[in-house]
């Protein structure tokens, strides 16, 4: 009965935070698109001002989620991994905790961790393969009522959203690869919050606003014309409140 307990009053706290957040959004229209992750840094903080989470994992690689190394940075909690690929190998400047690997090696090293997570952030390299990886992968380090945050989930524009690599902004292909895990795993609910880049929520239990109830036509045609097009980005756009609930 405590536990029972103990796990209403958690997902009541949970909701309250995310639809404060998303009930505040009008706060951030004038950076919506802000590359520097000030939002979704901003939802994290607020989560854990309020759980006091305790077991928590950062993944980041060279050229993305740089944001991520000015969050918690006293807390020992926190496991920190910036992962690198064979096009981006340029040492960048990085949390002192950080444990920086190959990209190839983010598996092995992961399960090596031997543990589970309150809440992961994740800013993914945004190819699809490697993005499809990270949610595969990293998804599986949640505990029963963790949460996973992923960062660059709703590309603002067509060029931003480029399935390879490009220097500056790039958000690549990693919204279609979280409608996929949406996909594949529809007993997690989900949503992408349509600031900051698009932010991605992935809970393991239903927090009021998260859904696991989409249009599943809609999103085997995005999936279709990812492999088929040159142009599922227009689609996704249109058609992204039914596909991912995106708010």
């Amino acid at each position: 009965m405590k536990n029972y307990i103990c796990f209403i009053l958690w997902g009541i706290k949970c909701q309250f935070i995310i639809y404060t957040y998303i009930m505040n959004l009008s706060n951030f229209r004038n950076k919506k698109y802000s590359h520097i992750g000030d939002n979704i840094s901003s939802l994290i903080l607020e989560l854990y001002n309020k759980k006091k989470y305790k077991n928590i994992l950062f993944v980041r690689t060279y050229t993305t989620g740089d944001w991520l190394d000015n969050l918690l940075i006293t807390n020992p909690d926190v496991k920190r991994i910036l992962y690198y690929t064979d096009k981006t190998y340029t040492p960048t400047k990085s949390h002192k905790l950080t444990t920086i690997i190959h990209s190839n090696d983010l598996e092995n090293h992961l399960l090596s961790l031997n543990k589970t997570f309150d809440l992961i952030c994740i800013d993914t390299w945004h190819e699809y393969e490697v993005s499809s990886r990270d949610f595969r992968i990293i998804s599986s380090l949640l505990n029963n009522t963790g949460i996973l945050i992923s960062h660059d989930c709703y590309p603002w524009n067509k060029i931003v959203a480029n399935p390879t690599y490009i220097p500056g902004e790039w958000c690549g292909e990693t919204y279609i690869s979280f409608v996929e895990f949406a996909y594949n795993n529809p007993q997690l609910f989900y949503t992408i919050l349509n600031t900051d880049t698009g932010i991605g929520i992935i809970s393991k239990k239903k927090v009021s606003l998260l859904s696991n109830t989409f249009d599943k036509k809609k999103q085997e045609h995005l999936l279709f014309l990812h492999k088929n097009s040159t142009d599922p980005y227009t689609y996704f756009i249109e058609n992204s409140k039914d596909i991912i609930n995106a708010i």
